[in-house]
């Protein structure tokens, strides 16, 4: 628990986070279309539009929770502590806790542990696993491309022994 019991997202931060996220998706999809209408070689270019447009998921899935806590102020914290927690323990909530990284606001019952309430559970999973899949595609995209490929193969014939009975 942080030292203040009553820890809340700054509205400035998450105003700042939605208008970064609108920027950076919409540079990912037009990086994507262009990485599409390019199609030199093919399968790199895909990969790399690919890419492009998980992490523009990603982006989209966080900045939509970030949204969700704008509309989330301190008029309602109360109820949806109430909903997160239940009727029985909400008289019990003693804190809120606040963190960007997962995103998630949580009401914290004393002796029973944090609540998640006002972002939906599925948010910060699915931005993981775009965010994991951006990772993958962009390591896809480089080992697919030529010169990739031809450094590689520049590299392994520099380290490897020269044929018996050859000397250089």
């Amino acid at each position: 628990m942080s030292p203040d019991p009553l820890q809340e997202h700054n509205f400035v931060s998450l105003m700042g986070i939605v208008l970064i996220a609108l920027v950076a998706v919409t540079s990912l999809v037009a990086y994507a279309w262009v990485c599409v209408a390019r199609r030199r070689p093919a399968l790199p270019a895909a990969l790399r539009a690919g890419a492009a447009l998980c992490a523009a998921g990603a982006t989209g899935v966080y900045a939509w929770g970030a949204v969700q806590l704008l509309r989330f102020d301190i008029t309602v914290h109360a109820e949806a502590c109430r909903q997160a927690v239940g009727a029985s323990r909400a008289s019990r909530v003693d804190g809120y806790e606040a963190t960007y990284f997962p995103l998630r606001f949580g009401c914290h019952v004393a002796g029973d542990g944090t609540y998640t309430a006002g972002v939906p559970g599925w948010l910060n999973p699915t931005a993981l696993a775009l965010g994991l899949g951006t990772v993958a595609l962009v390591i896809a995209a480089a080992a697919a491309s030529p010169d990739f490929r031809e450094r590689c193969a520049r590299r392994l014939r520099a380290l490897s022994p020269a044929p018996f009975g050859e000397h250089s």
